[in-house]
C-alpha cells in the first residue's frame, strides 16, 4: 500500500491551497525560467510600463513644428530621480 502524503489546506478569501507541512510558500518558486517569466515577471513588467505611460501621457506637452514633446525634467520626475535609485540601491 502506498502511504498518502501529508497536505495542510489553507483558506485566503477566494484561494484554497494545499501545502506540505514546512512549506510556507515563499521558500522557492517552482517551474522552468519561462513558466516564472509569464507568471510573475511578464504581468508586473506590463503594469508598471503601463503606469508609466499614463504618467507620460498626462504630462504637459509642447507643440513643436507639429510635433508633441514632453521635457526632460518632467520624464525624471515622472520616472524618479536616477539619484534617488542610486542611493536606495546602494543602501540595500
Amino acid at each position: 500500500m502506498s502511504k498518502k502524503e501529508e497536505r495542510i489546506f489553507e483558506r485566503n478569501k477566494d484561494v484554497i491551497r494545499s501545502r506540505k507541512p514546512g512549506d510556507y510558500g515563499n521558500e522557492r518558486i517552482e517551474g522552468t525560467i519561462d513558466e516564472v517569466m509569464d507568471k510573475v515577471i511578464h504581468p508586473l513588467r506590463n503594469r508598471i510600463r503601463a503606469e508609466a505611460l499614463d504618467e507620460l501621457w498626462a504630462a504637459n506637452k509642447i507643440n513643436h513644428e507639429g510635433h508633441w514633446y514632453i521635457r526632460l525634467t518632467d520624464v525624471v520626475n515622472i520616472m524618479g530621480d536616477y539619484n534617488d535609485l542610486y542611493e536606495n540601491e546602494s543602501k540595500s
